[in-house]
């Protein structure tokens, strides 16, 4: 049996040993620390460490570990940010939207409504179909219907889920959906500049966040980056349309291909085109992982906080390799962080 050691979330005390896994040991003990994948890829057990250490678990913010990939090496105190309760409801499709050959927005009828904070995600089951993790977002233009919610789905060349939009999975077809999941969520930042990075459809939860954010403080800086393929896959451009009517709101839409047809759309990536940074500004990315990743190396290097959403399959890999090679490390280290 491993060393006795306190473990203090939220102000509520535990004991626990050395070695345990601190989201198993606080969910053990009847605290509860919102997860879902298990893999530190979904960052939704992302907690702060205000005392004490683990092993492994670091996120790219040094004060954020992932409990779910965390091991216990000394008294902890950490906090859990409040957010919503993760519940699980039924819903049916409403309809379905086309809004670029590659994207088609799915719009979900439920029967209660569904709670998030903006960068937030659900996990999506149509019926016959396996769960899928998409971003719920506002509505591109008005009017609309508040009551749905809406997702962007990307169409993938025999995709399970897209290839059958509208063929199999049409509207009144029933639904599942569980969350919300995720910490790349908006927060109070009321006097920090927002730089908000979308490419595809990660422009879902950026577009949830940049309208949250301009609804509070309707002269906030905020620059919003949205890249796509080619100018066809530009979908966003209703919503582009609206946030360019605030004063402090730069908007730069990106295309990797060449195209001639406007001077307002760049080409590149949208690293290209990033401002330049500083550790006043607050980070958002959402979208393809190389994206996503050289953003937040960006970010970093210019102190600025990121918060990312990549878009990719969760990797099954947990901590327990690492522990094991790490036992004779932890024997020999001492308890301070």
């Amino acid at each position: 049996m491993g060393k006795v050691c306190s473990l203090e979330v939220n102000g509520n005390s535990i004991s626990v040993h050395r070695g345990d896994l601190l989201l198993d040991a606080a969910l053990l003990n009847g605290i509860d620390i919102p997860h879902d994948c298990r893999s530190g890829n979904c960052g939704t057990c992302r907690v702060r460490l205000l005392d004490g250490r683990v092993f492994g678990g670091q996120t790219d913010d040094p004060e954020m570990v992932y409990a779910c990939q965390s091991r216990i090496v000394t008294d902890l105190r950490v906090h859990v940010e409040d957010v919503p309760e993760i519940v699980t409801m039924p819903g049916v499709v409403a309809d379905l939207i086309p809004l670029a050959p590659d994207v088609c927005e799915v719009c979900i009828e439920t029967r209660r409504p569904v709670e998030y904070f903006p960068g937030q995600y659900y996990a999506v089951q149509f019926r016959g179909f396996p769960a899928r993790y998409f971003s719920p977002t506002s509505a591109l233009d008005w009017p609309c219907n508040e009551a749905l919610v809406r997702f962007h789905i990307r169409i993938v060349p025999n995709g399970r889920i897209s290839s059958a939009l509208g063929q199999r999975i049409g509207s009144g077809h029933r639904v599942k959906l569980e969350g919300p999941f995720g910490s790349a969520y908006l927060r109070a930042f009321p006097d920090q500049r927002l730089v908000l990075v979308a490419s595809g459809s990660g422009f879902a939860p950026i577009w949830s966040i940049a309208e949250t954010a301009i609804k509070s403080a309707p002269r906030r800086e905020l620059v919003l980056i949205v890249t796509a393929r080619s100018l066809d896959s530009l979908y966003m451009i209703p919503a582009l349309c609206r946030l360019a009517l605030f004063p402090n709101v730069v908007i730069i839409p990106v295309v990797s291909e060449n195209q001639d047809v406007t001077a307002a759309v760049r080409r590149g990536k949208p690293t290209d085109h990033l401002p330049n940074l500083t550790p006043r500004d607050i980070v958002f990315a959402a979208g393809a992982p190389e994206m996503v990743r050289a953003v937040a190396r960006m970010s970093g290097a210019a102190g600025a906080k990121c918060y990312t959403d990549p878009f990719e399959a969760a990797s099954h890999r947990t901590a327990t390799d690492l522990w094991s090679l790490a036992v004779s490390w932890l024997t020999n280290t001492s308890g301070r962080r």
